[in-house]
């Protein structure tokens, strides 16, 4: 869902970063065709970072450098994914079982990297194994510049409810910025975020999915101005339309058509 015509949407409407699709280390490393056309960004997508998952310190090494050629104004590490064939390799969330692993992997990036490197994580894997601070810790010291944490753990994937309180433990143990994520569904949420967890920023996520005006909104919000209504059926059918002709142009019809749904 996270695709360039996607991404050339929210910056069209006001988003100040964003980020590909999670992209495997180990494609990269590879060459895999696909895994390569993930990493390409357009003028019209940035500032924008790349995301990548993988839990070998030596192939998130060189698949960081071979990113670096793409030029993003970011390297993102994915220490967040609780898809059950990513786990089973130890990256994702798989990375948050050890801290010093997640270290050596970040750190391996941020040699490899001429931009600033960033961690997304969760809490932990489970209720029992809560280990964010830690985890947060370990990402700053191997020199991170950025955390965002989803405050679930991976067996809750988006079950319940996103616990903000983390954030702000997160916040108060880092000394780089925090980036707070999770049931950011409207503006006020977005304000009550900043509010109430300190967190220097706010991602976005499936909220956005359908609805690009929400990061618009967002920014009134913030800034203190009043939210727009929603759009009418014209504009939203214009803006759906954009969007298709975009990601048709990007990756031809049957497959954008297909994408689209998700939309």
């Amino acid at each position: 869902m996270g695709d360039a015509a996607f991404r050339v949407i929210g910056m069209s409407r006001g988003a100040g970063l964003c980020f590909t699709e999670m992209v495997s280390a180990q494609g990269l490393a590879r060459e895999n065709s696909r895994t390569l056309e993930l990493t390409a960004l357009t003028r019209a997508e940035r500032p924008a970072g790349i995301q990548l998952f993988g839990a070998d310190p030596a192939i998130m090494e060189e698949a960081a450098g071979r990113c670096v050629a793409m030029g993003p104004q970011l390297i993102d590490i994915n220490a967040g994914c609780s898809v059950r064939k990513v786990l089973r390799t130890g990256a994702g969330a798989g990375l948050l079982a050890d801290p010093d692993l997640l270290y050596r992997v970040t750190a391996a990036c941020v040699r490899a990297a001429s931009c600033p490197v960033s961690v997304k994580m969760r809490l932990g894997l489970s209720e029992e194994r809560i280990n964010v601070r830690e985890s947060a810790l370990a990402a700053q010291e191997a020199g991170a510049s950025l955390v965002t944490l989803h405050p679930r753990t991976a067996a809750a994937k988006y079950a319940g409810r996103a616990r903000w309180e983390y954030i702000a433990v997160v916040k108060e143990a880092l000394e780089v910025p925090v980036c707070g994520n999770g049931d950011v569904r409207s503006p006020a949420d977005a304000v009550r975020m900043l509010v109430e967890t300190g967190c220097d920023a706010v991602m976005i996520g499936r909220a956005a999915v359908g609805d690009p005006w929400l990061i618009g909104n967002t920014l009134r919000a913030l800034a203190g101005r009043p939210v727009s209504p929603g759009p009418a059926t014209g504009e939203r059918i214009e803006q759906a339309l954009e969007h298709l002709r975009l990601a048709v142009s990007l990756k031809g019809g049957r497959r954008a058509v297909r994408e689209m749904r998700v939309h």
